[in-house]
């Protein structure tokens, strides 16, 4: 019997006239799951609304019986998914958010304490089989497939030193691991308003979190993750998924992990380990436009690294004219701003590390922009061989210059 290749399951899901026409809806896909011959997983929104319209997944017949287990745990609760054929040897499964498989119980869970009500149209984030989060009357309710303690505990501690969002009691019996509640602040992030004065502000935080390691309670640093993988291991995660879908790419996103490590290894010393936030970046910077207030939000991938891992992280992803407030900020609150090619090495890092993002988040151009990535890390790369600058005076030229 025929059974789809691991490419042909990626193009379906992402082509929403099939898509629509297997899930039954006008939608289309967002957040991709892949593992190449078990499964592909995605988000789905309402094509008219971009609204959250649950989740899908194509199964291979190794994993068939996945759908047995999740369809079984939502009959339980009192919930349907739904499945069907592709006719090229997997099978579709699908259902609204409160279903998906790695969340079921905990949403039911909450639910029953009164922590959530209507799901689609109060979304934040959905991340399937991973996380969702909900605006409630009562706060932001964050349900997990993952543990939350550890994030939980270093918010606990950063919220000494640095704004962030307020954490709120959950009700009693409320599995606290898995389902958290906090004050929901602002009225959007650093994405969506990307002001000079705001920005600055984030960079200060930054040095304030940077600026507490000594801090930390032996407990939580004896938690905290202290492993930087090198480039060439974060191409390889990425390899071991493109190697199905585009060969060619597979192996441009190879090359770029060994020059990115011979660069790495030319430049000078990153600094010592401190505590970074992990994935900062302006969409996790809350803002309140009227006061200016800014708040440090989600400290999942928190752990010890070189204060440049964060500084590179948010410079990846925000404009390059945010570089200058970003770092002016940082160094008015005591940071060190790290030499010209230490900077740039932490952003090709940050920006290998998310190059499958157009993937991830279901861009049917998702090969075109993944390629224009990579030119951009090429670029980045080139430039090292110039001259070298302390602080962030020409970090916008050489940011444009790049793109």
């Amino acid at each position: 019997m025929y059974v789809s290749s691991t490419r042909s399951a990626v193009d379906t899901l992402l082509d929403s006239d099939r898509l629509s026409e297997l899930v039954g809806a006008p939608v289309r896909a967002a957040r991709l799951r892949i593992k190449p011959g078990v499964s592909v997983t995605a988000s789905l929104l309402q094509a008219d609304t971009d609204t959250s319209a649950g989740w899908v997944r194509l199964l291979w017949p190794v994993s068939r019986v996945k759908a047995t287990k999740a369809a079984r745990r939502a009959e339980r609760l009192g919930l349907r998914t739904s499945q069907r054929d592709t006719g090229d040897g997997l099978l579709a499964q699908f259902g609204e958010v409160a279903t998906d498989p790695a969340l079921v119980r905990h949403v039911a869970a909450a639910r029953e304490r009164g922590l959530l009500d209507g799901l689609e149209g109060n979304l934040l984030r959905y991340n399937p089989l991973r996380r969702l989060v909900v605006r409630t009357p009562a706060g932001v309710v964050r349900v997990t497939a993952g543990s939350q303690r550890h994030a939980a505990a270093v918010q606990a501690f950063a919220a000494r030193y640095v704004p962030v969002p307020p954490a709120r009691p959950v009700p009693p019996g409320t599995d606290a691991a898995h389902v958290s509640l906090q004050g929901f602040v602002g009225d959007g992030d650093l994405e969506r308003w990307p002001e000079p004065a705001a920005t600055a502000r984030a960079g200060a935080a930054l040095a304030a979190l940077h600026a507490r390691t000594a801090d930390l309670p032996e407990s939580l640093r004896a938690d905290l993750d202290d492993a930087e993988p090198a480039a060439g291991e974060i191409a390889a995660v990425h390899t071991r998924t493109l190697t199905h879908l585009d060969p060619a790419l597979a192996a441009r996103v190879h090359r770029l992990g060994q020059a990115l490590d011979a660069a790495i290894a030319a430049a000078p010393e990153p600094g010592p380990p401190v505590l970074v936030h992990g994935d900062a970046s302006p969409d996790q910077v809350l803002l309140e436009r009227t006061s200016g207030q800014i708040w440090l939000t989600d400290f999942d991938r928190a752990r010890l690294a070189p204060a440049v891992v964060d500084l590179g992280s948010y410079l990846a992803v925000a404009p390059a004219d945010a570089a200058p407030a970003l770092l002016a900020g940082y160094a008015q609150a005591g940071g060190r701003v790290p030499a010209e090619e230490v900077l740039r090495c932490a952003v090709a890092r940050a920006r290998l590390e998310r190059i499958q993002d157009p993937l991830r988040h279901g861009d049917p151009q998702w090969r075109r922009r993944l390629g224009a990535e990579a030119d951009h890390i090429e670029r980045l790369l080139a430039a090292l061989a110039g001259p070298a600058r302390r602080g962030g005076a020409d970090v916008t030229e050489w940011m444009r210059e790049a793109s």
